[in-house]
């Protein structure tokens, strides 16, 4: 086999398997069809192998297809690192942390851990993007962020990232000061008389809370309306006498400031799993693995 590829065509080959075939890889790329197809044709005869069978309208992998596309992940994954890498060296940056969070997390869970990091290390150049929990771990996949710290996902992952659940965050029913439940206590039955807040159904925060209602009898809950972010939930809690569950570090200093209300769950105890994905293969600076020693303590903490 001819390993001297050139990275743009193992790029649009992993491009046509993650869109699922070559027209949305060339509306992706915003390129040509027969642009794509040419260069996994290219692929293929530089390799000695065919890389794709198609099944009535879907092309599938071979074995050898599958074999390749995990190498050039790999391959794709290490350039993209190695290039972070020279360009923080060229720049005179050596030192620096590139994190990749889902909403919630990356917007109250991970700034004052890493702030106090970056106290502690003036020289640090550190980094956290935000974005739903898939495509941070894609981020992390290809090398893009040296880390990822999503809500836990209990699924299949890629062979190229490894997984570590951190801990588990309670989820707390807040209800505004003046609205309903009456009380401050209720049980699970009741959760289906009460005005929602909820999430966009597509977001992960959407499916553990449904797993979990679910597993106590509760089908659906009424959603009086769905937003994308925390700060918006709240605010519409607080102004309309709404209820919604969220992240205790998402609603402790409004709990604290009386701007929400927290309601106790008499027979239930819901959670959201605090994970922590990376590249398997991936090399840690010592910046890096002070950030995730940062994290660990935090996990520390909560399992005390």
């Amino acid at each position: 086999m001819d390993t001297r590829v050139p990275l743009r065509r193992l790029e649009m080959f992993c491009l046509v398997v993650d869109e699922g075939g070559v027209t949305r890889a060339a509306k992706r790329l915003m390129v040509a069809q027969p642009a794509v197809s040419a260069q996994v044709t290219s692929l293929e005869k530089t390799l000695g192998a065919e890389l794709f069978v198609r099944a009535g309208s879907r092309l599938v992998l071979t074995e050898a297809g599958q074999r390749v596309y995990h190498w050039a992940k790999e391959v794709l994954a290490g350039s993209v690192q190695v290039q972070r890498d020279v360009d923080e060296l060229a720049a005179g940056t050596a030192g620096s942390v590139v994190v990749a969070a889902s909403m919630a997390i990356g917007t109250y869970l991970l700034p004052p851990i890493m702030t106090g990091l970056r106290r502690r290390r003036p020289g640090a150049e550190i980094t956290v993007h935000i974005n739903e929990p898939a495509m941070a771990l894609r981020s992390a996949q290809l090398g893009e962020v040296d880390f990822a710290v999503t809500s836990w996902l209990d699924e299949d992952l890629p062979d190229a990232l490894s997984a570590e659940k951190l801990w588990e965050e309670p989820l707390i029913l807040c209800a505004s000061p003046d609205g309903p439940p009456d009380g401050d206590e209720v049980r699970v039955r009741d959760l289906a008389m009460l005005p929602f807040v909820g999430v966009p159904t597509t977001v992960a925060f959407h499916r553990l809370l449904q797993s979990q209602l679910h597993a106590h009898g509760i089908a659906d809950l009424p959603v009086m309306i769905r937003l994308g972010h925390a700060e918006a939930i709240k605010q519409a809690v607080a102004d309309n006498g709404w209820v919604c569950f969220a992240p205790w570090y998402a609603v402790t200093r409004d709990v604290a400031a009386g701007r929400l209300r927290q309601v106790r769950l008499l027979d239930a105890a819901f959670h959201e799993g605090i994970g922590l994905y990376h590249r398997t293969a991936k090399y840690f600076s010592p910046l890096q693995t002070a950030a995730l020693d940062a994290l660990r303590e935090v996990a520390a903490s909560h399992g005390s």
